[in-house]
């Protein structure tokens, strides 16, 4: 008797837990405008970003993405790019797949359009043009007749059909998973509330994609080691991800984050994503100090690695620096890292001295503070949250090759080297 209730109570949760999942699926999950699918969603940016700024961040975006990128039989082009109009038109493919196993591979590669329009510093998103080259027919299935509510669900329409849910659930997770990636490219996180399969939720500690840019600003600490060597993936290829991959048992760990840092996951330090002297030298900011004096400074020298068995960062200031003082009177900072829609207040940042000014008053900057007490900026798509455990003054005995200094660099003194333990990685 209990063999039979427990083997009923089990079949209920089934069928809970299915109907769950499925109920993102149906009905007005795939939208149609005069008879065909077009999926849309606008995506604001909330940094100080013009829409010709942003014209050119998502023609980047749209070349690291679809520029002639050929992965197996897949073909991705970026069709067109209009200054003037500020569009953007890309041809997609990608490999649907159903199922794997040792004996069978079921998948189907779909075929689209992706059109960017940016106006009133929104990136309106389409996708249109969705076919499918599937085993089983000798022509390609357009998307009208294959995920429609016509053809996807069943008469009372609280069910998905047999043979057409794979093709609708698919389809609507990789057409989510391109608006999320665009967000966060643009924001740090998604805004854009789009569905969360259990994919694209373990690849949402993604980063965004990084365009190099150098800056010459007067608060620029410099870069150093690498340690983390990510390749960066097409989006035909694996369509949640839009950069750096990562690996889906690396984020299954992950911890929500605490009051106060609410859209943030904490992941080992081991897991960071990404290449760091990349990441280190495109938008990076330190942040340290005490309750009573906090200061902010670009970032662009320093490494990541191994101390006393501690996952540690590695920063070096230049001695005539503000931000000198505050790194020795507090005992923790972050180092944190944003997309270029916010690469005018990280400018802003580097350019002006903490020792008059209110430089996170005048960024623009939202502060947060980490479960150490440590100060971040909400706008930060990752956040290393650091303890200080060694505080060095570099001498100039200490440089093998002084050839290779330049003379600037110890006009003033030279760097000072801090090294911390890294508490908590958080990433959106």
């Amino acid at each position: 008797m209990k063999k039979c209730f427990l083997f009923t109570l089990c079949a209920i949760f089934s069928l809970v837990l299915n109907a769950q999942n499925d109920s993102k699926y149906l009905k007005g999950a795939v939208p149609e405008v005069n008879g065909k699918v077009v999926f849309s969603k606008a995506i604001p940016v909330k940094g100080q970003v013009t829409d010709d700024q942003l014209f050119s961040l998502m023609k980047k975006w749209a070349a690291n993405n679809y520029g002639d990128i050929q992965i197996e039989d897949l073909n991705n082009r970026v069709l067109l790019a209009n200054q003037e109009t500020r569009n953007i038109a890309c041809s997609g493919e990608k490999y649907l797949e159903f199922k794997r196993s040792a004996l069978v591979l079921d998948r189907a590669k779909m075929s689209y359009q992706l059109i960017l329009e940016m106006k009133n510093k929104t990136c309106e998103v389409t996708v249109r043009g969705i076919k499918y080259n599937y085993s089983d027919s000798k022509k390609p299935l357009p998307a009208e007749e294959m995920i429609t509510d016509e053809y996807a669900l069943n008469k009372k329409g609280d069910k998905l059909n047999r043979y057409y849910d794979k093709f609708r659930e698919h389809t609507v997770d990789s057409i989510n998973s391109i608006f999320r990636s665009i967000d966060v490219y643009l924001n740090g996180i998604s805004t854009t509330g789009a569905a969360n399969t259990a994919t694209e939720v373990s690849r949402q500690a993604e980063p965004p994609v990084q365009v190099p840019v150098r800056q010459t600003e007067p608060e620029r600490a410099p870069v150093a080691a690498p340690v983390v060597e990510t390749p960066s993936v097409p989006v035909a290829e694996v369509m949640p991800s839009v950069s750096a991959p990562v690996a889906v048992s690396q984020q299954a760990s992950s911890v929500s984050a605490p009051a106060g840092m609410e859209g943030y996951k904490q992941v080992a330090p081991d897991k960071i994503p990404g290449n760091i002297i990349k990441l280190l030298g495109d938008w990076t900011l330190i942040t340290s100090g005490t309750a009573d004096q906090t200061n902010v400074m670009t970032a662009s020298w320093g490494g990541l690695g191994v101390f006393w068995e501690k996952p540690v960062s590695i920063c070096f200031l230049n001695p005539t620096r503000y931000s000198v003082q505050t790194m020795d009177k507090g005992d923790t900072y972050t180092i944190s890292f944003y997309t270029e829609a916010y690469k005018d207040a990280l400018r802003y940042c580097g350019s002006v001295s903490g020792r008059t000014t209110d430089k996170i008053k005048g960024s623009g900057l939202t502060p947060i503070k980490t479960p150490s007490g440590a100060t971040a900026f909400s706008e930060a798509w990752m956040i290393f949250e650091c303890k200080k455990i060694v505080s060095q003054q570099i001498s100039p005995d200490a440089v093998a090759d002084k050839s290779q200094l330049k003379d600037d660099w110890g006009k003033n003194g030279y760097h000072k080297m801090y090294i911390g333990e890294i508490l908590n990685v958080w990433i959106k």
